[in-house]
């Protein structure tokens, strides 16, 4: 499925815990064109970051174009979305 988590190695995961930006930044270095998708829970507990939904609109309020699916957990409620920022920004 094209909507998995894709970082999993262990170099990418030490470049984020070490990675020194804003939380926006974050989400771009390692998302913005690179057809990578990730999920709020990734956010949360690779970047730190507290909001990950309110981060995704504010990148969406400033032209980003932050796309998402829903995706099957397994789980019983409600259901999950994996994220991907495009390269290109809205117009």
């Amino acid at each position: 499925d094209k909507f998995k988590e894709r970082i999993t190695t262990k170099t990418e995961l030490n470049v984020m815990a070490n990675f020194k930006g804003t939380q926006h930044e974050k989400i771009l270095h390692f998302f913005k064109g690179t057809g990578k998708t990730f999920t709020t829970r990734m956010l949360k507990s690779r970047f730190k970051i507290s909001s990950p939904g309110a981060r995704l609109w504010e990148l969406k309020e400033q032209g980003y174009d932050v796309r998402s699916q829903t995706i099957s957990t397994g789980s019983v409620g409600r259901p999950a979305s994996a994220y991907q920022v495009m390269r290109n920004r809205v117009a």
